[in-house]
């Protein structure tokens, strides 16, 4: 069973079904002043998502929009029909994060034909946008995911790691490829000899019951890093090697830096998670397809966020900007149809 943290369950809370959820009603009749955005997610199980999703809810409370939210699930089947539901809802724009790459191309298809606008959040869409596809395509939002996969791999170097085992998501899934690549690069370089990598791990069941075999194929342990790709996998290879009573002899580092995470890094019990603060990106798309809508284009279509490596050293510092509630955004100063003289780059991640 996939595992929700309290945020992840308020979220699927408002669900009707499991595959597609709504924040407004359907059956409202929009005047046409009201712009209304679709929301695509690939799994509101993942405690990131369901960070992502309140974030954006905020900024679509911020700019009088409506957000209608679909969940995937992790099946691409499910996301293109959730496609087709928000285009027969009459959405004006929508925001959606690619199951896989290879879904994003039929994603664009759909919004082209449908004469809507879209922006990709967090996960690449696999199309990149140029002037052949600037009337539908606005752009991304998306995470520097080599870079954050090499921040965590240099947080286990820098803490004398030797031998490691790791584990990613979906392949296709653009956050977990690219992460993934940049860990072993950056490890490979840096004399860390990767024992063992597993895909797809994406929720804590998996993480736990990936880390359990681990532990069973190389006893002792004969690993002393453990590698993952996103928040709650690493919540549950935090779980499994405390149940072995090896978690001591393990430095684990993750990404994402969602509530659990924070309360490992504060224990002690995760060396490391990159890739905080990412999870605002939707929110910024969100900002860029209402400004479509309303006839501004960014003048810089694909935004690439640099993360935030939170340790012990800066956790309580990155809890004050980016807990529950994010500081220090405004969603109409980030607009340009509310301020057209908001800076190129607006759209950042600081702890500051």
């Amino acid at each position: 069973m996939n595992r929700a943290g309290p945020a992840a369950a308020m979220v699927v809370a408002t669900c009707l079904t499991a595959s597609s959820c709504s924040l407004d009603a359907d059956t409202e009749n929009y005047s046409g002043k009201t712009i209304k955005i679709g929301y695509a997610v690939p799994a509101l199980a993942n405690p990131h998502w369901a960070q992502n999703v309140a974030f954006a809810q905020k900024v679509a409370e911020q700019l009088a929009v409506k957000l209608a939210v679909v969940n995937a699930n992790s099946s691409e089947s499910i996301q293109l029909t959730n496609i087709q539901k928000l285009i027969g809802q009459g959405v004006h724009a929508i925001v959606y994060a690619p199951v896989t790459a290879s879904v994003g191309p039929s994603i664009l298809s759909s919004c082209k034909v449908a004469k809507i606008k879209c922006v990709a959040m967090t996960r690449r869409p696999g199309v990149t946008p140029d002037s052949s596809n600037a009337a539908y395509n606005v752009g991304y939002v998306v995470g520097n995911d080599r870079a954050d996969g090499e921040a965590a791999a240099a947080a286990l170097t820098d803490a004398g790691a030797d031998s490691c085992v790791a584990m990613s998501g979906e392949q296709g899934n653009s956050v977990a490829d690219d992460r993934l690549k940049g860990f072993q690069d950056y490890a490979s370089a840096h004399g860390v000899k990767i024992l063992n990598t597993f895909r797809p791990a994406e929720v804590a069941s998996e993480g736990q019951q990936v880390t359990e075999r681990f532990l069973a194929a190389y006893p002792g342990p004969g690993f002393d890093c453990a590698f993952v790709f996103n928040g709650d996998a690493a919540t549950g290879a935090i779980s499994a090697l405390k149940a072995k009573g090896a978690l001591s002899r393990v430095k684990v580092s993750g990404l994402d830096a969602d509530p659990d995470n924070i309360q490992a890094v504060q224990s002690g019990d995760l060396l490391a998670s990159a890739a905080g603060g990412e999870y605002i990106d939707g929110g910024f798309a969100t900002i860029m397809a209402y400004d479509a809508v309303k006839g501004f284009m960014p003048p810089q279509r694909q935004v690439v966020l640099d993360g935030i490596v939170v340790t012990k050293a800066n956790v309580d510092k990155y809890l004050a900007r980016f807990g529950s509630t994010p500081t220090g955004y405004d969603a109409k100063q980030l607009s340009l149809a509310y301020n057209p003289s908001a800076p190129t780059d607006r759209f950042a991640l600081k702890l500051n």
